[in-house]
């Protein structure tokens, strides 16, 4: 009986797991390859964003979150003792390959100046690439990498204040790798249990703004979905960019309300990804780098303290379940009520 119900609650979601393949490409980031982008100007109308299709859409993936979260607490932990003992067998411990990685992207930025730390952060500051450089030297070795994710904020602070706040919320992702890697640099013994929680919420908070600007401003999306029409896989244009959002933002809440099911969409993600640059090519596969890394340090390091905020461990598995479910619909809001309440109080 138990095999069987696995088998009926596990359908939708290994539906979910089939999606990806069709949005993959839509998580290329469109500011890199269309200029036409404007920060400041409206996005759409909620009204506009929350229609029939996008109530069907977000009652069908809520759906799929509750089964995940079920099989998760029948099955997950067997699968994490799988999952574990290749990561023990491997040998590599993830805060080497995020500091390794660092190093790398800091040495591509440094190969193409005038790059702050993503493709369209622009810079004509000639010191900017001689300090990336300095700062990917710094990562050869522990007792430096401090340096580099000082170097990381520093970075960030000049992309703020030369293209706002608004539009750098789309890379928390860089304060969590600095943060994260500064941890295990300075290694002080209070904050080192955190260190995972806070490269796995930074990924995720990155990917739940990603997957509202999607629904915000479509039609950005929409010359590169034209200049990739195979990618369609025939989908209305915009009811793909709408179901693209969705795919990103809930497994982006599963690197956050899932046990085993956090490493599964962060493998996910890490296909989508990679699957990207196939189409997108260098730009693609140097700006998403750190977030791929990342990506395969939250596969090998696993469940982290920030999970049991969204997963209640201590509940049963009814109570947990739809108290999950309340907390994914009080992210979505959160995110929404942000988003949207933040520009008008940046831009008007």
């Amino acid at each position: 009986m138990r095999r069987n119900s696995l088998r009926v609650v596990g359908s939708p979601v290994l539906g979910l797991l089939a999606v990806p393949w069709l949005a993959a490409p839509a998580h290329a980031h469109v500011k890199w390859f269309n200029d036409n982008y404007c920060v400041s100007c409206q996005p759409d109308a909620l009204d506009h964003i929350v229609d029939a299709r996008w109530v069907w859409l977000l009652a069908l993936f809520a759906l799929v979150s509750l089964c995940a979260f079920v099989i998760d607490r029948l099955c997950g932990d067997s699968a994490n003792d799988w999952i574990d003992g290749f990561a023990a067998r491997l040998g590599t411990p993830p805060e080497d390959i995020l500091r390794i990685g660092l190093g790398v992207f800091l040495v591509c930025l440094w190969l193409q100046p005038g790059v702050l730390l993503t493709p369209e952060l622009r810079t004509g500051n000639p010191a900017i690439p001689w300090f990336q450089l300095t700062l990917a030297a710094t990562t050869l070795s522990w007792r430096t990498t401090w340096i580099a994710s000082a170097g990381i904020f520093a970075l960030y602070g000049l992309a703020v204040a030369q293209y706002g706040l608004f539009h750098l919320l789309d890379y928390p992702i860089f304060f969590g790798i600095a943060g994260y890697l500064a941890i295990h640099s300075l290694g002080p013994t209070r904050l080192l249990p955190y260190a995972g929680s806070l490269l796995v919420g930074t990924v995720a908070a990155t990917l739940l703004w990603a997957s509202l600007e999607k629904w915000a401003y479509w039609l950005w999306t929409m010359p590169v979905v034209a200049q990739h029409p195979a990618i369609g896989f025939g989908f209305n244009p915009k009811a793909y960019i709408v179901l693209a959002g969705f795919v990103e933002f809930f497994l982006a809440y599963f690197l956050l309300g899932g046990r085993f099911f956090g490493r599964l969409a962060a493998a996910v993600l890490l296909v989508i990804f990679v699957a990207a640059v196939v189409d997108f090519g260098k730009i693609d596969a140097v700006g998403h780098l750190m977030i791929i890394l990342a990506l395969v340090a939250i596969i090998l390091q696993g469940p982290q303290p920030v999970g049991d905020v969204f997963t209640w461990p201590r509940l049963g598995l009814t109570q947990g379940a739809f108290v999950s479910l309340a907390m994914l619909i009080a992210v979505l809001s959160t995110y929404m009520l942000g988003y949207f309440g933040l520009h008008h109080l940046l831009y008007g």
